[in-house]
């Protein structure tokens, strides 16, 4: 029911309800008195007997309780316009994210809670996305740091040796210096996000939380699956198993299968279960052929990652869906 008609229904009703409410009680005090209290009372007529200011006091107690059944209505209105407001101003906040909010009606008002519903997913995953790349390019950058300034020092203790050389030109060496000191600041303006500099270079590997991490990572898939109609669907068997590896490239590669089935799979559910100290990812699309050639390049940066990281993983797909297993050796 919109909200027009269901305030138009209330306005009718409260219209009709007043007259009638009143003039019951009018007919009702008059029968009683008539036949409870007008012979003890002398035959006194109504409206100079005690009944009428009575009568009256009814009719204002009434009529209160009439208007605050029908401000209810109202008050319940303003209730989910505060909300909104509220969750809307803590969106546009700087603090957490807030919770998606119960839908409780079908008018409009549930639609605009459906709408800041989207907008809050939406909100979250590119928050959770922006927070993955920064992550990511300071990982990177880090090494790639760690990488250029190791040669770097080796340069400058071999300069410092050929010093001894080249005394007749100061400025030579000067130079050298400088253009050290200019590589070196270079690097703090690197932005890398590719995967080459990762076959490279050291891995930071940690105790990584699969139930938090997979929840996390759902709760930023959400917005999008929710927009191509694909439900996601997550069971956790062991809530405490534990993965050492690196956080933030298991991201990657999960991501990559998220990505991959909302993408290309043409699935209308996507299925994730830790079981037995495995990850399993299963979709109800339409499959691919697996031995072709010209793999994707998701499925390619699944199996480097997956490489690097030491993380087994099983794919097996066909006409009825794709599933991904993935394992690690402890």
């Amino acid at each position: 029911m919109t909200l027009k008609t269901k305030y138009r229904l209330l306005l009718f009703t409260a219209i009709v309800s007043v007259p009638i409410v009143l003039l019951g009680i009018s007919v009702a005090m008059s029968i009683i008195y008539e036949f409870a209290f007008k012979t003890r009372n002398k035959g006194t007529p109504f409206h100079e007997s005690f009944a009428y200011p009575t009568m009256l006091i009814v009719f204002f107690l009434s009529l209160c309780l009439l208007a605050f059944l029908f401000s209810k209505s109202i008050n319940s209105l303003l209730t989910k316009i505060n909300m909104l407001n509220k969750t809307i101003r803590d969106l546009a906040s700087n603090e957490s994210t807030p919770s998606t909010l119960e839908v409780g009606s079908e008018d409009e008002i549930g639609e605009l809670i459906q709408s800041v519903n989207i907008l809050i997913e939406r909100t979250t995953y590119r928050e959770l996305e922006l927070k993955q790349q920064q992550e990511l390019q300071k990982e990177l950058l880090q090494k790639l740091r760690h990488d250029i300034n190791t040669p770097l020092t080796a340069i400058r203790l071999q300069l410092f040796y050929l010093e001894d050389y080249y005394k007749e030109q100061p400025k030579l060496v000067e130079s050298l210096n400088e253009q050290i000191q200019y590589i070196a600041s270079l690097t703090n303006e690197f932005n890398l996000q590719t995967l080459d500099t990762m076959e490279n270079s050291y891995i930071v590997t940690e105790e990584v939380q699969l139930t938090t991490l997979l929840e996390t990572m759902i709760k930023k898939w959400s917005y999008l699956y929710r927009m191509h109609n694909i439900e996601l669907i997550f069971h956790s068997e062991d809530a405490h198993l534990t993965w050492t590896s690196n956080e933030l490239w298991l991201q990657r590669m999960f991501d990559n299968v998220f990505q991959n089935t909302l993408k290309h799979s043409k699935a209308t559910k996507l299925e994730i279960t830790i079981k037995d100290s495995k990850v399993f990812m299963i979709d109800n699309g339409t499959g691919f052929e697996q031995n072709r050639e010209s793999g994707g390049l998701g499925l390619k940066i699944i199996d480097d990652i997956a490489r690097i990281l030491q993380v087994t993983y099983a794919l097996h797909t066909n006409e009825d869906g794709t599933s991904f297993c993935f394992s690690i050796s402890t």
